[in-house]
């Protein structure tokens, strides 16, 4: 049969390997064409939605207003992108508010509605026989959903692309595959069919009975080496056929013993396969009863880990502050009293403003401790978060030497004029916003932009994100980067302390976003955090409003505003060292001055004694601490004026003392200005 013949074959052979050529290269183009378009597709879905993003908030309020006339201008203008052809908004109900032409689909149905609630999404679809890819989102602003919107993006110039490219592919394909099995057929033929046919020839007659027949040498390839073969073995076959059947019935022989080893091999792989088997479902089983109980370690370990960071920085915060502090006493008041005693040129008086400067800023970073650990007492005002928070901070040394750290970085602002008043501590909501900017110029290496935005917004539902935060009217503080962001498995725990991917000691310890978080805690307040890898950090602190009037800013007054009149005042402190330095403060102060080194022993004292007002140290060991001491005073001197002090203190106790009759708390260490106010304040109080 034609068929079978040598030159079917050889051309069957080389149409075959032409498909296999076609569909390889068709193999490669398509995908390359495929990801071409998906490409195209990714790119027109960015273009739109940046689009659309960048006139989100314009459409909402005039849906909002019910601008129809503006909301038609503003259609037009995106129309007028390239590509974008179709345009048309619809209510929150679902029907068409504005379109920039007839003809489009006049209602979002249910489904589509709920669907767009998740998110904006964008696919393809054909109108009346034209391809377009059609984004649709809805509108929100400030957290309110007004509208939705549908983007038709003409892919027509896209289509007819993709298919002049599929048919220049299939010309040039084509041709070059003609091209090459003409030219194989024509020296297949002249190198290989023809000497085949002569060899063929002479094997027939071979056939035939003429062992003698001999092949012309027409080549020296390997067909002419097969003739050459072909011509010995003729003239050798006669005398090799008894060898011939010897041999064939030597391999009858081994066929037979090699099928009986192979019937025994295959009962020996099934056994052995079983037991391989079995194994492995062991093998498993162990595996997966090991990975659960590793998991399951694991997530002990980490519990106790975070459990044991917060015990040790309580302990440490709270075993340091105290002690720290009494000793930071010395090292601010006694220049103090140095200083009311040196002449505006004397040569330590710079030496002495230094000393006291660096005792303030250790004072300072105990109290940075106590916010971390959240056992301080936070001094709180009325706060402008645009004046006393940002701008402030973005005046301050410290931030220029941050900012010439990273010269590569922009930070803008976009303050809300008309923001509302908070009440907190301007040291810590300071603190958090330094935190998180250094972060964000961290994030960005290679330079980038910071945004800081300040909002005034209400809450209509709670949140509970990284706080609990109740409704009402906040001012909202956000701090935007373009940095490498936050990957999910490490956003749930930025807030924990140490918990860092920075290098500790150089570029981070790990307590930064911790004291953010307490701050915010502390002032009853929310932090949100939206981060992708890649595509930066989104931080929006949330801080209850108050109606409270701002208080004119303090100023330093002269110490003869606070001078005593000769009061007696009883000083109870635990420490030696302590009670003499508030003795020469207080007598320097024009005051008269009795200590007691216990509770107990004011207690005592007071028996006998009358005192204009006591000085109580807060912290006492052993014995009554200051809030005991003061209600064993006022069951012998009710009313009695009194002063709580100390280097920390718990907030519960602080403020029941003060429920009590204590007037004032002052922190640890003394400065010679806060004492005698805070004296002479009382004193007036008594006076009035």
């Amino acid at each position: 049969m034609p068929v079978f013949r040598l030159r079917f074959k050889i051309n069957a052979a080389i149409a075959i390997t032409c498909i296999f050529v076609a569909l390889f290269f068709a193999g490669i183009v398509y995908p390359y064409e495929l990801n071409r378009r998906n490409s195209r597709f990714e790119e027109i879905q960015t273009l739109v939605s940046a689009v659309f993003e960048q006139r989100r908030e314009e459409i909402a309020n005039e849906i909002y207003a019910k601008q129809n006339s503006a909301l038609a201008s503003s259609l037009n203008s995106i129309k007028g992108v390239k590509g974008i052809s179709k345009v048309i908004v619809y209510g929150t109900d679902g029907a068409a508010l504005a379109a920039t032409e007839t003809g489009l689909d006049p209602m979002i149905d249910p489904s589509e509605r709920k669907s767009l609630d998740n998110g904006p999404g964008i696919d393809s679809r054909n109108l009346a026989g034209h391809p377009y890819a059609v984004y649709a989102s809805p509108i929100e602003v400030i957290g309110e959903k007004v509208g939705y919107i549908k983007l038709y993006y003409d892919l027509g110039p896209q289509s007819r692309e993709g298919w002049y490219t599929i048919a220049v592919f299939l010309l040039l394909l084509t041709s070059t595959l003609v091209l090459i099995a003409l030219l194989s057929n024509i020296l297949l033929t002249r190198l290989v069919l023809k000497p085949t046919f002569m060899l063929r020839n002479a094997i027939l007659q071979l056939q035939g009975g003429k062992l003698g027949e001999q092949v012309p040498l027409v080549s020296r390839d390997e067909i002419g080496e097969v003739a050459g073969a072909f011509n010995q073995m003729s003239s050798l076959l006669n005398d090799q056929r008894e060898e011939l059947i010897q041999a064939l019935q030597t391999k009858d022989d081994y066929a037979q013993k090699l099928e009986v080893l192979n019937a025994s091999l295959e009962s020996m792989v099934e056994k052995r396969t079983s037991e391989l088997v079995e194994s492995n479902v062991r093998l498993q089983q162990e595996i997966r009863e090991r990975i659960r109980t590793d998991d399951a370690r694991k997530e002990l370990e980490e519990r106790l880990a975070r459990s044991q960071k917060m015990e040790v920085l309580g302990l440490l915060a709270g075993g340091v502050a105290h002690d720290l502090n009494n000793v930071l006493s010395g090292v601010v008041s006694y220049p103090d009293l140095l200083l009311m005693d040196m002449a505006d040129n004397h040569p330590l008086r710079k030496a002495m403003t230094t000393i006291r400067s660096s005792g303030l800023k250790a004072t300072a970073i105990v109290q940075d401790m106590l916010a971390l650990a959240r056992r301080g007492v936070m001094q709180t005002s009325v706060l402008d978060m645009n004046v006393d928070i940002i701008q402030d901070y973005l005046a301050s040394p410290e931030f220029d030497n941050l900012q010439a750290q990273h010269p590569d970085i922009r930070l803008e602002t976009h303050l809300d004029p008309d923001l509302r008043r908070i009440k907190g501590s301007s040291v810590h909501i300071k603190k958090s916003l330094m935190n998180l900017i250094i972060n964000a110029m961290e994030a960005q290496p290679q330079g980038g932009s910071i945004r800081i935005f300040t909002f005034n917004t209400y809450l209509d539902a709670p949140l509970d994100d990284y706080g609990k935060v109740s409704e009402g009217e906040y001012v909202l503080l956000r701090i935007e980067d373009d940095g490498v962001g936050i990957r999910p498995e490490d956003l749930k725990r930025i807030f924990e302390p140490f918990y860092t991917k920075k290098e500790m000691g150089r570029s981070g310890t790990g307590l930064g976003m911790a004291v953010v978080w307490g701050t915010i805690q502390d002032h009853n307040g929310c932090i949100t955090v939206r981060s992708m890898p890649g595509k930066g950090s989104t931080f929006d602190l949330f801080f209850p409003i108050t109606t409270e009037e701002r208080l004119p800013a303090c100023r330093s007054i002269p110490t003869s505003e606070y001078m005593g009149r000769g009061e007696r005042v009883l000083v109870v402190d635990d420490l030696e060292e302590q009670r003499q330095l508030v003795s020469e403060i207080l007598r320097k102060l024009n005051y008269c001055v009795e200590t007691a080194h216990s509770g107990e022993a004011a207690v005592e004292y007071l028996k006998t004694h009358t005192a204009d007002l006591v000085l109580l140290d807060m912290i006492m060991e052993p014995g009554m601490d200051g809030l005991d001491t003061y209600r064993k005073i006022i069951e012998l001197h009710p009313g009695q004026k009194a002063i709580i002090a100390s280097g920390y203190s718990e907030n519960e106790r602080v403020v029941e003392a003060m429920k009590l009759g204590v007037g004032r708390y002052i922190r640890k260490p003394y400065t010679i200005e806060n004492l005698g106010k805070a004296l002479r304040e009382e004193q007036l109080k008594s006076v009035d």
